[in-house]
């Protein structure tokens, strides 16, 4: 098989989890696999290189001693090779300079931010080229401009040029694949056409991984985490909750917007452009359970649901609303204004009121952006507020089928629903209540969701 193996920041803690990586990758290996090797940055690098930018002008020089500290640390525990020592030191001398010129200019860019986190996955490439090499195979780190990993320059929000990727990847780590030499490529980052280093923003690695692997046709990208699989809820609210065998694209999607913290809906930009497998398990235990995502639609018709607690309805209403053109997207955009996300929105067909979901900390803001721009358009409105509200989402591509909507509906007769969030298409139902039946209404779903995967599959693991 052709795969990509990306380890994230929660495994690359110390040496241990370099070396844990190196022998995964050498069985992979020795099984006759061919594998193209992602990284993140060592666990809490890019929250430090964020205080580091931050700190610019404030004494960035303690971070970046205890940060090399840190890389150089991890070299001594793996015994590694005088030339991997050569290459850190190089990494953060760089890496001073640009500091002191910064601090020097009294620079702060999202250009120079991208820059400064860019050594975080920098670096962490040559500790796991310097652990593979441990284990007897040989590894060649790849920055993005090596790798053909081209953005716009849209710093600290860019977007991928894809078709510019699959030509040059594909080339560029195809000849280092020939020369028998593993490619370990910086996982977060791209370039510019120009050379300049960017940011794809958090989960980024995982979105570097599916590149990859659409670019180069793997047969399986594989996302190596330290647990095994998605989950059927979040463990710490539910202890019951189990690996989710099988999603669909669509569903993970659905998932990771709703929170799931393995997943990133941007993770699946390049799947939906060429499909390609991906799988999601434990570095520790990489035979044992996992989370296989592709276009198939298989599994039960329920597969996870989700919580979001502090959240508030906000709700206008006023009869100057009825027939008035435009008043949604007044609501959205004044929310907008004052970084609020709408979470969920309602409209009766009488247009008298509308209802949105926010976090409660942008409740107030919210209100008083939407009531001064509805009454400066000549709008008379009254605002409310109704905090101690949650919303509680299920996900799976049942709810596909309106009947089907109906029956997950029925579950709850006897609870209170303020609002429904629901799509004709879409594959999770969103119901906003009360936080104090937020739990019983989680329960009832998640009590389902195991009834079906225990069916489907037999007894669950």
């Amino acid at each position: 098989m052709k795969l990509v193996a990306k380890f994230g920041g929660s495994v690359l803690r110390d040496s241990e989890g370099y070396k844990r990586s190196a022998e995964v990758v050498k069985d992979l290996i020795d099984n006759n696999n061919e594998v193209v090797v992602v990284v993140s940055a060592m666990k809490g690098v890019t929250d430090s290189l964020l205080n580091v930018a931050n700190s610019i002008h404030k004494g960035w020089r303690p971070y970046v001693k205890a940060l090399k500290a840190r890389h150089l640390r991890v070299l001594e525990e793996l015994s590694a090779s005088p030339k991997w020592y050569k290459v850190i030191d190089a990494l953060f001398d760089e890496l001073s300079r640009v500091l002191w010129a910064l601090e020097i200019l009294k620079e702060s860019t999202p250009r120079t931010r991208d820059y400064i986190l860019s050594f975080g996955e920098r670096l962490s490439v040559n500790l796991m080229a310097a652990a593979l090499e441990k284990v007897g195979l040989r590894a060649r780190p790849m920055n993005p401009l090596e790798a053909g990993i081209y953005t716009d320059d849209n710093f600290s929000q860019v977007s991928p040029l894809y078709d510019l990727i699959e030509k040059v990847a594909k080339e560029r780590i195809s000849n280092v694949l020939e020369e028998g030499i593993i490619p370990v490529v910086t996982g977060f980052l791209g370039t510019t056409t120009a050379g300049i280093f960017t940011t794809l923003g958090r989960g980024g690695s995982d979105l570097t991984a599916t590149i990859l692997g659409a670019s180069l046709g793997v047969d399986e990208v594989r996302l190596y985490t330290d647990v095994d699989g998605i989950k059927t809820a979040n463990p710490k609210e539910f202890p019951n909750a189990i690996t989710i065998r099988e999603l669909s694209v669509y569903e993970a999607i659905e998932m990771a917007r709703l929170g799931a913290k393995k997943l990133h809906p941007r993770t699946f930009e390049p799947v939906l452009r060429r499909p390609v497998d991906v799988r999601v398990l434990s570095l520790y235990d990489p035979q044992g359970n996992s989370t296989l995502i592709s276009y198939g639609k298989k599994g039960p018709k329920l597969k996870s649901v989700a919580m979001i607690n502090e959240m508030t309805i906000i709700t206008v209403k006023g009869v100057g609303m009825v027939g008035m053109r435009g008043t949604a997207a007044k609501v959205m955009e004044a929310a907008a204004k004052i970084g609020a996300n709408i979470y969920a929105i309602s409209q009766p067909i009488s247009e008298t009121s509308i209802s949105i979901v926010v976090k409660e900390e942008k409740a107030e803001a919210a209100a008083k952006a939407i009531k001064a721009s509805l009454e400066g358009s000549g709008i008379n409105v009254e605002v409310e507020l109704r905090k101690n509200i949650s919303t509680v989402s299920v996900v799976g591509k049942g709810l596909e089928n309106p009947s089907f909507v109906g029956d997950v509906l029925s579950m709850l007769e006897d609870m209170p629903v303020l609002m429904i969030a629901k799509g004709p298409l879409d594959l999770s139902l969103s119901v906003i209540t009360p936080t104090k039946y937020a739990k019983e209404v989680a329960s009832r779903y998640h009590e389902e969701i195991l009834r079906e995967m225990k069916e489907y599959y037999g007894e669950a693991k």
